[in-house]
């Protein structure tokens, strides 16, 4: 047997195993393996050596130089072409690093400035505020995600979906609808207008400037006709065009910024629930009285007639005389109310209402029928409107107190009378430069309004014809 001596590295397992014993099988095999594999290797480098030397290499030179084989590497090359080729190494290494280091501070950047937008509330600085809407976060926090793992496209997909969410993002001027302000800004509306709450509200897409609808005004006209009988021609339908605008208001109110830093109050919250209200008188205003010249045109302005639907010109509103001038007719009162009733189509009763303000409201809730009764019914439902003659009254305080020839009353369907058209919300510019050391709330909001329906509304004017 021959000596383990023969080879080495079995001599850290101490003497050989006995002879035809099982661990002496198992060496055996493993010497022999070792052996014959060991003088394998030895040839394969001893090929691959001689290939490059005479020129030929049979593994490319970086992928030999990638495991560290340097010599067999570079062939007949010089010390020169040694050192050329490591210091172009070194030098893509570092333009890597460099290159890595600029994406990672990117990055960063983006990741804070995404920060700061989810923790800016309504324009008072940072800190507080309203709580970004859910969605709105969802999306902003997959778009990090996607930023943070190299994926720019799908990143800057989302970011543009996170800014449709947030309702009008001008990149150009850095302002932002916020939806919890707008909310709040809708509600001082219905609150101060009920004709807001009632009529048709159109919000406006980006890009859209104004709002145009056809109207159908007439019918087409039939006649019977015997078998031998000529058959001329009949009338046409026309169709109308219905166009509103919008306009622009504005407020621009201003603070210090020493008392936003240290105030107690959420200054500029306080400025937009102020702005908001002063926005929401002066829309209903308009709606009611406006002119239609760089506002709303107020459905009080439109002409009007004493004549019925069918022989009265489109856009003129039917009106029924109270029977004195400033007040109700001594006698039989009422019997002007059942005309306004009686006067609107049935198929725009259904969800008709009366419109008049408190002083107003107050004549007419002392007013009796014949036998005594009156005419007026308060609700039993907390929160249900009172009722006149059978129809809802909305409390209105835009519409004027009874005076001579004042439309003081008015009864209709206003979903089907009056549209608003609007860009949701309001838009704010803090400016803390042009007038320091003040900051100016610069705030605007465009809407428009008219009526698209005459003959969905009738108004009682206070006078004798």
């Amino acid at each position: 047997m021959k000596s383990r001596y023969q080879y080495p590295i079995f001599a850290i397992f101490g003497d050989l195993p006995a002879k035809h014993s099982r661990e002496y099988v198992a060496w055996s095999i493993w010497a022999a393996v070792t052996k014959y594999t060991t003088w394998a290797l030895l040839a394969a480098v001893a090929l691959l050596a001689i290939a490059a030397v005479a020129g030929y290499p049979l593994i490319p030179h970086e992928s030999l130089a990638g495991l560290g084989m340097m010599p067999l590497a570079v062939g007949e090359t010089t010390y020169a072409d040694i050192k050329q080729m490591i210091e172009k190494q070194g030098d893509t290494w570092s333009a890597y690093v460099k290159k890595t280091e600029g994406e990672i501070a990117a990055l960063n950047e983006a990741v804070v400035d995404i920060a700061k937008k989810a923790r800016r509330p309504n324009m008072g600085g940072f800190g507080g505020g309203a709580a970004m809407d859910s969605g709105e976060r969802k999306t902003l926090d997959s778009a990090i995600r996607a930023l943070m793992a190299g994926d720019k496209a799908k990143a800057d997909a989302l970011f543009v979906e996170a800014k449709a969410m947030s309702a009008g993002s001008n990149p150009d001027g850095g302002y932002m609808v916020h939806t919890q302000f707008s909310g709040g800004f809708t509600k001082v509306m219905q609150e101060i207008s009920p004709v807001f709450r009632m009529a048709r509200v159109i919000d406006l897409d980006a890009g859209n400037d104004s709002f145009e609808e056809p109207i159908d005004r007439e019918t087409a006209t039939a006649s019977w006709v015997g078998e031998q009988g000529s058959r001329p021609e009949t009338g046409t339908p026309q169709l109308g065009l219905f166009y509103v605008p919008l306009h622009e208001i504005y407020a621009m109110p201003k603070t210090t910024q020493t008392l936003i830093d240290t105030s107690s109050l959420d200054v500029m919250n306080w400025l937009q629930t102020k702005v908001g209200e002063a926005f929401g008188t002066k829309e209903s205003d308009a709606i009611h009285n406006g002119d239609g010249v760089a506002k709303p045109r107020g459905f009080l302005t439109y002409d009007i007639a004493t004549t019925a639907d069918a022989t009265r010109a489109w856009g003129t509103i039917q009106y029924v005389a109270s029977g004195a001038s400033g007040a109700f007719a001594a006698s039989n009162p009422q019997d002007q109310l059942v005309d306004m009733v009686t006067a609107l189509k049935p198929q725009y009763r259904q969800g008709a209402v009366w419109l008049m303000n408190r002083n107003t409201a107050g004549v007419l809730r002392k007013m009796k029928d014949g036998e005594g009764r009156f005419l007026w019914s308060d609700s039993l439902v907390l929160g249900q409107p009172s009722t006149l003659l059978g129809y809802p009254v909305e409390i209105d305080e835009d519409m004027p107190n009874m005076a001579a020839n004042s439309l003081s009353v008015a009864f209709g369907n206003f979903t089907r009378a009056y549209t608003v058209v609007q860009k949701p919300g309001i838009k704010f510019l803090p400016d803390p430069f042009s007038a320091k050391p003040h900051v100016l709330l610069y705030s605007y909001r465009r809407v428009g309004g008219a009526m698209n329906n005459s003959e969905a509304v009738k108004l009682m004017k206070f006078a004798t014809t």
